[in-house]
């Protein structure tokens, strides 16, 4: 790969897990490609959009500072995204990156509103849990929330996947408010 319009090219012909890391490894050796590859998350041709939102998840891994900037965008592009694989990519990412500054609150309604919604898959489901515990941990009050909405949720109208996240963010929360009430103990 020499530029852009080569990654563009990689990235309209099917992919394997090896030839999607050959192209994070690329990026990660050329920085200035890095923002052309991030145009091509929002190419036109779903598939060419989605595989490189699949080389960004991989290469947060590697970079995860090059995403800080753009977290608003990504936020902004996830909510208006139909593709099932774009959207757990997005998610991905998102869940990898920092929360800095103020409280993302369309990110928190978002995962709310789709995290036992039955038209979105298992996958974005369940990360749409794993994101929201993680954003209450910076607005401890919405844990309560979280609780609330996860507890009162028949579970055997879900995927075995969503139940075992959704028992593992309850058990945590549980974690959380034990270790809240320890600190507050009076002595």
């Amino acid at each position: 790969m020499e530029n852009v319009t080569d990654i563009r090219k990689q990235l309209s012909m099917p992919r394997s897990c090896k030839g999607i890391d050959s192209i994070v490894d690329y990026v990660s050796n050329h920085p200035q490609d890095f923002i052309p590859l991030l145009q091509l998350t929002q190419d036109n041709e779903p598939k060419i959009a989605w595989r490189a939102t699949w080389v960004c998840v991989k290469l947060c891994k590697k970079e995860p500072r090059w995403f800080i900037p753009y977290y608003k965008q990504l936020i902004e592009d996830l909510s208006v995204s139909t593709h099932d694989g774009i959207k757990r990519s997005l998610l991905s990412i998102l869940y990898q990156l920092p929360v800095t500054g103020e409280f993302p609150v369309t990110l928190f309604n978002y995962c709310i509103n789709r995290m036992l919604s039955p038209e979105e898959s298992i996958a974005v489901q369940a990360l749409c849990m794993k994101l929201a515990y993680k954003l209450c941990l910076q607005e401890r009050e919405l844990l309560c929330e979280l609780k609330v909405y996860l507890e009162n949720v028949e579970p055997e109208y879900y995927s075995t996947g969503v139940q075992c996240t959704r028992r593992n963010i309850l058990r945590k929360i549980d974690s959380q408010h034990k270790k809240e009430k320890q600190n507050y103990v009076i002595f």
